[in-house]
């Protein structure tokens, strides 16, 4: 059963700071995107989270943090504790959610996917999406010594572009279209002092 379920923005911040192992992982794609379409607002989607898969990634940990996108359904995660991260859900598509990418107008289309301080109406650019999900890593202290994220692709995909290009300056669709993180696939981020590497990306489930 759950440990505890909470609200949370930022991590811990209390404590000694350590080696943080960030598991993410990151979780199935809504249906109607496979056949183009944006998500949907308020669809949760699976999580390819397994303990025994997560303890071949981060062996001798005991005691895990797992913290969950509110897009993401809750898996059974025994009795490690989990957090909600309002911060770790998919971007917002304002009134585009839900519709199909051909069903948009040229200009627009090409604006949404070229141009990262571009907004769909009433929705959120790349540019937000990805300071948000940034933000949360950089606010993250690293007080434990394993730790696993769900949540959907294109947000793990914003985690590991933080910690490969934070240091070129803006991330844009350029940095974004390099990488590629697939559904039901783990990632592995090594954090110390503020200090990120890659050590895995899409790793199949």
């Amino acid at each position: 059963m759950l440990a505890n379920v909470a609200s949370l923005t930022k991590g811990t911040r209390a404590g000694k700071v350590g080696v943080l192992k960030l598991l993410c992982c990151a979780s199935d794609l809504p249906s109607a995107v496979r056949r183009g379409y944006l998500p949907s607002v308020g669809e949760q989607v699976t999580c390819p989270f397994d303990m025994q898969k997560v303890a071949d990634f981060l062996p001798s940990c005991s005691q895990l943090t797992l913290y969950c996108a509110p897009d993401v359904a809750l898996p059974d995660v025994g009795g490690h504790q989990l957090l909600i991260v309002e911060s770790l859900r998919d971007r917002n598509y304002g009134t585009w959610a839900g519709t199909a990418l051909q069903d948009i107008a040229p200009a627009e289309q090409l604006s949404f996917l070229s141009d990262a301080l571009f907004s769909p109406p009433e929705g959120e650019s790349f540019a937000a999406c990805y300071q948000r999900t940034a933000q949360w890593l950089r606010d993250l202290e690293q007080v434990a010594s394993a730790a696993v994220v769900l949540a959907r692709p294109s947000i793990v995909r914003n985690l590991i572009l933080q910690v490969l290009y934070a240091g070129d300056g803006v991330v844009g669709m350029g940095h974004a279209a390099r990488l590629d993180v697939s559904p039901r696939s783990y990632s592995l981020l090594t954090g110390h002092a503020g200090r990120w590497r890659v050590g895995m990306v899409a790793s199949p489930a």
